[in-house]
């Protein structure tokens, strides 16, 4: 495997002085959990021991000096106190301090993960950074890992201890080739997600009790409502917004929509097979809303707070033309087959959107639901 600049081979003996130069370096292990190196002997076993014992470690080979200057590779987690997925792969690596801040292991990180796309089946990937070395956590949001959300503290690390560790995971192969409900569309892509964490929000925005046996119908009718209010006269006719078209701008209404109903013991997974397919006479109160940032909240307007805690962020591809497709999908498919994922009852799901077309196919949308 290479690029332009790097190669990642197997580690070789004759490695051994220049892992010892590197290795031995103080600023270096402690940062990735392992101790400084304290000869070339004991380099040596490490590369006999670890990392040739080791089926997916590699060298990071600096092609113009062909010297071994980091390493990159992924085994198992279970030797680890993160928490893993069962069978979950764990991501590790390092390059020498004279080599950090020029994407080196951000090109190994992505040289590697392509290999595993191209190689194998793995689904998902987990890996993690002290809090206190940042610098990796940024090496891994570059390639699409994503934070769960979590934190953890593993002893069995170097210096390990009462060093918080920030969780990220990289879901690899997501496949949404499916048929949705009645249509014959087919949509193809990659279902992402991400955990976020949501404290002390509220939701400030317009609401409408609908009818579920109207959702489909009143709810595009609400947007259109949202448009003519708002969007219009401001962005298109250019005109001086009044008080509830500048709460609306100052608080980015529009980037939520929320449905909430009385309906005990509701749960928004199964809301709307229940209620929407049996076209239910239950109303529901549907949001088009942001999140507030203070100030007024004018007639017309309403306060919504919102569950604390973890959510689940799942983006959809191919803007609002597959949004009800990939809605019904994330909700009839993809959550029975991630039951890590547990949305609380009582509590409100929300949709998101992003973008000023959305008939452009790069309009970005999505859910987010609450975990328990």
């Amino acid at each position: 495997m290479e690029t332009n600049r790097i190669i990642l081979r197997p580690w070789f003996e004759s490695d051994a002085e220049t892992l010892f130069k590197w290795a031995s370096d103080p600023d270096v292990g402690p940062r990735a959990g392992w101790a400084p190196h304290k000869s070339v002997e004991e380099s040596l076993e490490i590369i006999r021991t670890v990392f040739n014992d080791a089926l997916h470690t590699w060298a990071i080979e600096l092609k113009e000096t062909g010297e071994a200057i980091g390493a990159m590779g992924y085994g198992p987690s279970c030797e680890c106190d993160l928490p893993a997925r069962e069978g979950e792969p764990l991501v590790g690596y390092w390059v020498a301090k004279p080599y950090w801040n020029q994407g080196i292991c951000t090109e190994a990180l992505r040289l590697m993960l392509d290999h595993i796309r191209e190689t194998t089946d793995i689904k998902s990937l987990i890996s993690g950074h002290f809090i206190d070395n940042p610098a990796s956590g940024r090496v891994m949001e570059k390639c699409g890992f994503v934070p769960t959300g979590e934190t953890c503290i593993d002893e069995k690390q170097y210096q390990g201890e009462g060093r918080p560790i920030r969780v990220l995971r990289l879901v690899i192969k997501s496949n949404m080739d499916n048929n949705c409900g009645k249509s014959n569309n087919k949509i193809t892509g990659t279902m992402k997600h991400e955990m976020i964490i949501l404290e002390n929000v509220q939701i400030i925005g317009m609401a409408k009790e609908i009818a579920f046996c109207k959702g489909q119908e009143e709810c595009p009718k609400f947007w259109g409502e949202y448009v003519e209010r708002i969007i219009k006269p401001v962005f298109m006719e250019h005109k001086n917004p009044d008080d509830f078209q500048q709460a609306a701008i100052d608080n980015g209404i529009g980037e939520f929509g929320l449905c909430t109903c009385d309906i005990p013991n509701h749960n928004c997974m199964s809301c709307a097979e229940v209620n929407f397919d049996s076209c239910s006479k239950k109303t529901f109160t549907y949001v088009i809303g942001g999140i507030y940032k203070g100030g007024n909240v004018p007639d017309g307007m309403k306060l919504f707070p919102i569950r604390s805690g973890k959510w689940l962020k799942v983006h959809f591809e191919g803007g609002m033309k597959t949004f009800q497709q990939q809605f019904t999908m994330f909700y009839k498919e993809w959550l029975p087959q991630h039951p890590e994922f547990r949305c609380p009852n009582d509590t409100m799901t929300m949709e998101w959107y992003k973008g000023t077309d959305i008939e452009l196919p790069d309009y970005e949308c999505g859910v987010m639901i609450p975990i328990e």
